[in-house]
């Protein structure tokens, strides 16, 4: 009796390791994808800022230049 127990005891102890481990793998594989998400989003709003201070400056000199601004 105690043999069936035992062997129980371990059965469900290795399936619980086994659900514990596949919920790991799919934390860490989700915390990869917000990391790599995160890096392009920041890369993406880094781009965006300069380009529209690029425009901006631009624009200030084209107003400059043809608004017939004189130093």
């Amino acid at each position: 009796m105690k043999n069936a127990t035992n062997d129980a005891n371990k059965s469900f102890d290795q399936k619980l390791i086994d659900i514990i481990s596949q919920q790991n793998d799919i934390i860490f594989s989700t915390r990869k994808r917000l990391f790599k998400l995160e890096r392009t989003q920041n890369r993406d709003a880094k781009f965006s800022c300069f380009m529209s201070i690029g425009i901006c400056v631009v624009c200030i000199l084209m107003c400059l230049q043809f608004g017939g601004f004189q130093w």
